[in-house]
């Protein structure tokens, strides 16, 4: 017999206490509204802003490793 192996999906610490300052929920709350286990206008809310935020936080990231992959040591 095989197991059922599920990952849990890790979010980006940061950027759920930016949402929890903003908002006042529980960081339960808010990682059940990423996932889509809530539904309803705050949660679509947090979804959408927890999604950009993380864009562009992985855009920050990946402009500043190529500006640090052109300097030469």
């Amino acid at each position: 017999m095989g197991k059922n192996i599920k990952t849990k999906p890790s979010y980006n610490q940061e950027i759920l206490k930016i949402i929890k300052n903003k908002y006042g929920y529980s960081d339960d709350y808010i990682r059940k509204s990423i996932r889509g286990d809530r539904v309803g206008h705050i949660s679509d809310m947090i979804k959408v802003e927890y999604n950009k935020l993380n864009n562009e936080s992985k855009k920050a990231i990946e402009t500043k490793a190529e500006q640090l992959k052109d300097q030469k040591p």
